[in-house]
């Protein structure tokens, strides 16, 4: 079973917050919301939580629609939407039970089961307000985890962290998913995290749906030749020409860095035959290699902010 999105649009007055979307958020696997400011992400999270109403469209969970059938489709999702603000002068105890609206022997043993997985068990009578960030944040993830969730929602987890919370945080995440079985989705700015902790994507932009689908998959369609020769100036104005000429075996101008060129080559190109060409151009060069496009590449390829936005 899965979260799905069809046709999902959301209008206020005349402007257009989310655009006709329609997405499969995977069971048991973690999947990544990215976009710019203003791309749609929030509004999508707040149309599959049930926290606003789309003007066309429909979300649902595990089948059941999230407006026309409310308590079934949302029994089993935890979601932390701009992250809680935890009452400091109580416990976390208090809170998770507060919030969660837990009682009695079954949230419990529950509370026991997730606290023990976040390793959070130690500071649950401790009150909220002392809490470091990153404990906070595993309170939050406590707190998506109490209702026996099946999916949770993540949104912006790793703000406010130090490198070594991130990666923490990151461990969670992948944990949540690859090891207790919850299907997660996670909205961040942090392309590089999302890289590393996801299998799957949504990218928005300007309401939009830009891409989605598996993420590796996404990524391996497009590949980067990194080159380097003793006359880079020379090698630069020639990749640059060659692109403008719309030669079939280059298919972007070329980014330079660190006395390299790098740029895009069609996915069936043969990088021997690119390699004896520049050689036959008369190029000596240093260094030819194939590189691995990066998310960021691929977000920075397929996103656009609008001027005004």
């Amino acid at each position: 079973m899965s979260i799905t999105v069809d046709h999902l649009t959301k209008s206020y007055g005349s402007k257009a917050a989310l655009k006709n979307i329609s997405a499969e958020i995977r069971e048991a696997r973690v999947t990544g919301l990215v976009g710019h400011n203003g791309a749609g992400k929030s509004t999508l999270i707040k149309l599959i939580t049930g926290l606003i109403y789309p003007t066309e469209g429909s979300a649902a969970i595990d089948g059941f629609d999230v407006h026309d059938d409310r308590k079934r489709a949302l029994s089993r999702l935890g979601a932390i939407v701009e992250w809680p603000s935890f009452y400091s002068d109580l416990s976390a105890r208090c809170n998770l039970a507060l919030l969660s609206g837990g009682y009695g022997k079954a949230y419990d043993k529950k509370l026991k089961e997730v606290t023990d997985f976040l390793g959070i068990g130690d500071i649950l009578d401790r009150k909220a307000g002392v809490l470091s960030t990153g404990m906070k944040q595993r309170l939050g993830i406590a707190l998506a985890l109490l209702p026996d969730s099946k999916y949770i929602i993540l949104d912006e987890p790793a703000n406010g962290l130090d490198p070594e919370g991130i990666a923490e945080i990151r461990h969670l995440i992948k944990a949540c998913s690859h090891e207790a079985g919850v299907t997660v989705l996670v909205s961040s700015h942090l392309l590089s995290e999302v890289e590393m902790i996801c299998d799957d994507i949504i990218m928005l932009s300007n309401g939009e749906l830009k891409a989605a689908g598996e993420l590796q998959t996404l990524l391996a369609g497009r590949v980067r030749l990194r080159v380097a020769a003793d006359d880079g100036e020379k090698l630069k104005r020639f990749l640059e020409q060659a692109c403008s000429e719309g030669r079939p075996w280059i298919t972007s101008a070329p980014e330079t860095a660190e006395n390299s060129c790098l740029f895009s080559i069609p996915p069936d190109a043969d990088i021997a035959e690119i390699s004896t060409l520049l050689f036959q151009e008369g190029f000596a060069l240093k260094h030819f290699a194939p590189e691995p496009q990066k998310l960021e590449d691929f977000f920075l390829s397929h996103s656009s902010r609008e001027k005004n936005r």
